[in-house]
């Protein structure tokens, strides 16, 4: 019973309700203990950034456990073949859909439209931040540091393959390069297809174990979510503050109307495929890895509670979610299609009144 208040979503948000206040106050509460601010949210942030540690080690495991023996699975029934064809063009069309939504709030709403001098610098602040950290920075669209290295150092057609095709996959696994092990991950599956039954099946379940052994990992996590959320939020909201919440309030509701609209469409799609009565029922099994993805700003580390939900709590078939699902986050990068178009239309106008 205790056990399940932790991980009851009125527990999660008061946790979240718990971060954004010590993130807003954390001037007065260092005061009260008597440090100095910047001290005690470090302080504070510690544990949470060594909870999202935690369910990024779980991520590597389970991309390659769960390509490679839903892939193997698929490659052995013939009948499951058309799941790959439906599966590209569905992120092709999400694409589309998500750029279309960035571009049409960018056309009507003007996110960068009437910038006051204050907002002005304050963005040329936030620019020059991101250039000193590269695209790994403040608009943070890459998948690993191993990526932005590699991009950085070689451009063309070339720099992508040579990205994506490891010649040291143990490398690729230390670096963290996502694309070069799901790339991995994806040729081992097809390989396991075409081995002989004894040896697919052998692999397979090895695949699978490794899997389930790391969704356990992850289950007992989720008992210091609401923990983790306090200092992740915490410190996030003490590093950004609220001036940068009020000069890009424009922006920032442009941005959450899309973010809306694209997680309506998502969750509607989602409840029609479940087969469940009540759509309420869908958005709070969804409630866990939202709110994950809400605090971490990180898909990866909501794919191990994503996964559990798709397949344990609304039951869709396990083969398709562990493969669509990894794949999804690592190539089907729609929220950073939507946000970089939104963002487009800020920039222009910025240079405009430059």
């Amino acid at each position: 019973m205790k056990k399940a208040i932790l991980k009851h979503p009125l527990t999660i948000l008061a946790g979240v309700a718990i971060g954004i206040f010590v993130g807003l106050y954390h001037r007065q509460l260092a005061a009260i203990f008597g440090m100095d601010s910047g001290q005690f949210i470090r302080t504070v942030s510690f544990p949470g950034e060594l909870y999202l540690f935690f369910l990024q080690m779980t991520v590597i495991p389970i991309i390659i456990s769960a390509i490679a023996s839903s892939l193997g699975k698929l490659m052995r029934n013939k009948s499951s073949a058309g799941l790959v064809k439906r599966m590209v063009l569905i992120f092709i069309i999400c694409m589309i859909i998500c750029a279309t939504v960035g571009i049409a709030l960018g056309v009507f709403g003007q996110p960068g439209s009437g910038l006051s001098d204050e907002t002005r610098t304050l963005l040329g602040k936030l620019l020059s931040s991101s250039e000193q950290q590269g695209v790994s920075g403040i608009l943070e669209i890459t998948l690993s540091t191993a990526d932005v290295v590699e991009t950085s150092q070689r451009h063309g057609i070339g720099s992508f393959f040579s990205n994506l095709i490891p010649p040291n996959i143990f490398e690729a696994l230390s670096l963290g390069s996502i694309m070069a092990i799901v790339f991995f991950s994806i040729i081992m599956g097809v390989a396991i297809g075409f081995l002989q039954e004894e040896s697919a099946l052998l692999l397979i379940n090895i695949f699978s174990a490794v899997f389930y052994a790391f969704q356990k990992l992850i289950s007992w996590s989720l008992y210091l979510l609401p923990f983790g959320l306090i200092c992740l939020l915490a410190g996030q909201i003490a590093a950004v503050g609220v001036q940068i919440f009020v000069a890009m309030s424009k922006f920032i509701i442009l941005y959450g109307i899309g973010t809306v609209i694209i997680f309506i469409l998502c969750t509607i799609i989602i409840w029609m495929r479940s087969g469940i009565i009540n759509p309420l029922k869908v958005i709070s099994i969804l409630f866990e890895p939202i709110l994950l993805a809400f605090a971490t700003r990180n898909s990866m580390a909501t794919l191990p509670s994503a996964i559990n939900c798709l397949d344990r709590d609304m039951k869709f078939n396990s083969t398709s979610v562990n493969l669509t699902l990894p794949l999804g986050m690592t190539l089907g990068r729609f929220g950073n299609i939507f946000i970089l178009h939104l963002v487009y239309f800020l920039l222009r106008r910025y240079m405009e009144q430059l």
